[in-house]
């Protein structure tokens, strides 16, 4: 094999991030071969063809690529980022939903291989984020409120984009973000409380991903909106944080640190 071309483990590689992922390589990135392209071991499409006469697999007990790509579900990057620690091999993880425990549970497993997680992997999204971070000074006098809206299929509320950067903002105010989060699905017959961040989830549609935050000042007000046109976006940030991982020495990065 050309000693240029990085090869890959992918992993949900049936779920609409692995398909958009697949297509991206095949389309855009000829240095890069999928090597193995994994699937839940019950799914129906195992050791089936698809294009490129790429099969779908259940996770091999022993690969070797250059770094792993993982959008697939809790449990399941629990359990390959363990086996990536055995093989040294990089990983980059965009699976939603993680509990405060299984973060804590892959900070731990970096200290053994670079891991790149992240609830989204698009560089505008990242952008948003460094906006709020450099000039927090004033964010931090103001009242902030998030809305996203994600395809009517999305099962995890609010979003994981949505946390990432509440979380953000948690941590610059120096908080635990459960202590300052307001989800607004219902009245709590309460006024907004110092430092509160609000999220407001809406499903529907085909929307791949639109994430709103305001900022509402004593005088004016800020609205800063980033809208997915496609899972391409994703895709392709995923794959160029990927192989900028590789470089890493052992640790737990964010999309900002790669930027």
């Amino acid at each position: 094999m050309n000693k240029n071309k990085k090869t890959i483990l992918l992993n949900g590689s049936l779920g609409r991030m692995g398909i958009a992922i697949i297509d991206e390589i095949y389309k855009n990135y000829p240095n890069i071969k999928i090597l193995h392209a994994v699937e839940n071991p019950k799914h129906p499409d195992i050791n089936k063809s698809l294009k490129n006469n790429l099969i779908i697999e259940r996770l091999p007990k022993k690969f070797s690529v250059d770094f792993i790509i993982d959008f697939s579900i809790p449990n399941s990057s629990i359990k390959l980022a363990k086996l990536a620690s055995k093989l040294k091999i990089p990983i980059v993880i965009g699976t939603t939903g993680f509990s405060d425990a299984q973060i804590k549970e892959l900070i731990k497993i970096s200290n053994k291989i670079p891991i790149l997680q992240s609830y989204n992997m698009s560089i505008g999204i990242n952008l948003m984020v460094k906006m709020v971070r450099d000039n927090f000074k004033y964010f931090d006098t103001t009242d902030i409120e998030i809305i996203e809206k994600h395809h009517k299929l999305k099962v995890d509320s609010p979003s994981g984009t949505a946390l990432l950067i509440a979380d953000n903002i948690a941590k610059l105010k120096k908080k635990k973000l459960s202590s300052i989060v307001k989800y607004r699905s219902k009245s709590s017959n309460s006024k907004r409380l110092t430092n509160e961040i609000g999220i407001s989830s809406i499903r529907g549609g085909n929307t791949v991903g639109e994430h709103t935050l305001l900022s509402y000042g004593s005088n004016e007000n800020i609205s800063i909106t980033h809208e997915a046109l496609s899972r391409s976006v994703f895709a392709s940030g995923s794959i160029e944080l990927g192989l900028k991982l590789i470089n890493k020495k052992n640790g737990f990065f964010s999309v900002i640190e790669l930027l």
